[in-house]
């Protein structure tokens, strides 16, 4: 008996998952739970999980979904807590994922004081110290000036500011993309594409656009989304 594997190695490997052994072979956890678990960790960091959408993309139900995720929500696997607004109404729920336990920052279920919306423009939290935008439209990079060119063209704005962090991200995604020899003409042409087919209601943000970069580009996905 065998296990045969995907060539995981060299530039053009597919996107894949490295996951911790101990969580997927933890046995206090279903088969279920550990799949959840799995599939949950594949998305980016900043991914928002909701119940109909983790339906879409399996066979179990909506009560076979609740009853894996409360698994890993006793084990400490998942953070669930709300979102509120400033005059305390929930106004969302948000999941916080971690790979093992011993990643959380205290045992239990901790109150969040300020917790972090995440939301497609930028990051917003109680701590407005924290809260530092940098103008996009100061950039000399030439993929960013291109995307901002056809960002204005279709928008007739400039681009929103990002956050220091996004800033970083946003660089760091770019090099990922410009390590696999993708060309500002190539780079070009899928902006042109992405905005051609942009919908109105899209805020044409380029995190949106790095996002799916790996699909567009057809390149291994960037660890740090």
């Amino acid at each position: 008996m065998a296990t045969h594997r995907v060539n995981k190695s060299g530039k053009h490997a597919p996107p894949f998952t490295r996951i911790l052994n101990d969580s997927l072979h933890d046995k206090r956890l279903s088969f279920k739970a550990r799949g959840l678990l799995s599939y949950m960790l594949s998305k980016p960091d900043s991914f928002h999980f909701y119940l109909d959408e983790l339906v879409k993309h399996t066979t179990e139900k909506k009560d076979s979904i609740r009853t894996g995720m409360k698994e890993l929500e006793q084990l400490g696997y998942v953070h669930r807590y709300p979102v509120k607004n400033d005059r305390g109404k929930i106004m969302s729920w948000e999941l916080d994922i971690y790979e093992s336990p011993s990643l959380r920052p205290q045992l239990g279920f901790p109150v969040v004081e300020n917790p972090t919306l995440i939301t497609n423009d930028l990051i917003i939290t109680n701590e407005k110290d924290l809260n530092i935008y940098i103008a996009l439209g100061n950039e000399d990079h030439p993929y960013i000036k291109t995307y901002l060119r056809y960002f204005f063209d279709n928008k007739h704005k400039k681009h929103m500011r990002v956050t220091e962090e996004q800033y970083t991200s946003i660089r760091k995604q770019i090099d990922h993309l410009i390590s696999y020899d993708i060309t500002i003409e190539q780079w070009e042409e899928q902006v042109r594409d992405h905005f051609d087919h942009l919908p109105k209601s899209n805020n044409g943000n380029i995190i949106a656009f790095l996002h799916a970069s790996h699909r567009r580009f057809e390149i291994g996905l960037y660890d740090q989304f």
